[in-house]
């Protein structure tokens, strides 16, 4: 019930100051919560400036110790444990993770966890890692940062307008229009950037914003743990059963033999929205754990683990999962708190 979630946000907003977080917690009997980050930054980023609001360094302290008032931290490898039946906690526990491998989870996330001894997950994709090439959204928001900065009338709104009229003849709003390009028509960007005289690989040698590889290696020697988020982040359910399996257990391979590891994680990229148990079958032997981002839920494949997204609406982490677990109750009377999985 993706389109009924933010309604029901808006309808109990109201009631989240005045609900005990805790009490929600021991209402929902959830054991564990899985909170999902991207980025954590002190300045604006241009290559995410247009797709969601990433949280500074002082909010995301104060997530932590919220976090860690209710919840306690636990690791990868307990977090597997715990989902294997191998190991139980008294008090509910949460997981960090960070998607895309960005190299302020380094620079940034890596230096204030270490500090208060909370582990984290990050998941990385294998074609961006040492910033080889770059995620199509990230892209659009350059090109848009780009045109917005620009005077009209100027040769940007001029190459813009041709490229419009090339491959947008509905004449939508330049922003709109960039952001609704999706992986299957990402070379419209590369036409764009030639027309707007942008190249890409400049930005990615002078802005870095993927961890290169000894940065990870460094990162593994403190004990943070790293998976797999695809080889070049596809929205799954637009691509095909087999190019989904493709792209899990390529970027698994590339990631555990890259580093090392003696495990096997994977999130997914965008969302695992209409994913086949067939696909779960085919890869349930290769894999320790699977991550989605529904919020707080169950899902019918048991390693298939359900994360919290926590920037959307630039919003405390307290209030973030006050709505959640809400959500989770409504969704138990309604008998649809467990996603089930189409063959």
């Amino acid at each position: 019930m993706p389109a009924l979630k933010p309604i029901f946000f808006r309808l109990v907003s109201p009631l989240i100051k005045i609900i005990s977080l805790n009490a929600l917690s021991k209402i929902s009997s959830q054991g564990h919560i899985i909170p999902l980050y991207h980025c954590i930054s002190d300045s604006p980023l241009t290559h995410l400036k247009y797709l969601y609001p990433a949280k500074d360094s002082e909010a995301f302290i104060k997530d932590i110790e919220l976090l860690l008032k209710y919840f306690h931290p636990v690791s990868l490898h307990e977090l597997i444990q715990i989902v294997n039946r191998e190991k139980d906690f008294n008090k509910p526990v949460f997981h960090l993770t960070f998607d895309d491998g960005l190299s302020e989870f380094e620079t940034v996330v890596a230096p204030l966890l270490v500090e208060k001894g909370i582990p984290a997950t990050c998941f990385l994709n294998s074609a961006f890692m040492d910033n080889k090439k770059m995620f199509f959204r990230f892209k659009a928001s350059i090109l848009i940062d780009q045109l917005h900065r620009a005077e009209a009338g100027s040769e940007t709104w001029k190459g813009y307008h041709e490229w419009e009229k090339a491959n947008h003849p509905e004449n939508k709003y330049y922003r709109k229009a960039l952001l609704e390009i999706g992986y299957n028509r990402q070379d419209l960007l590369e036409t764009l950037a030639q027309k707007l005289k942008i190249d890409f690989n400049v930005y990615l040698k002078k802005h870095k914003p993927y961890m290169e590889k000894n940065q990870i290696v460094s990162l593994i020697r403190k004990g943070f743990t790293f998976g797999a988020h695809s080889i070049d982040h596809p929205e799954y359910r637009f691509i095909s059963e087999e190019e989904q399996i493709e792209q899990t257990l390529n970027s698994i391979e590339n990631i555990t033999e890259t580093f090392g590891l003696s495990y096997k994680v994977f999130s997914f990229p965008f969302t695992d929205h209409e994913v086949s148990l067939n696909f779960f079958n085919s890869i349930q032997d290769k894999v320790d754990l699977t991550f989605g981002c529904a919020g707080i839920k169950k899902d019918s494949v048991p390693y298939n683990l359900q994360r919290i997204p926590v920037e959307e609406n630039n919003e405390s982490i307290e209030s973030v999962l006050k709505k959640e677990y809400l959500y989770l109750n409504f969704l138990k009377v309604l008998q649809k708190d467990r996603i089930k999985r189409k063959q």
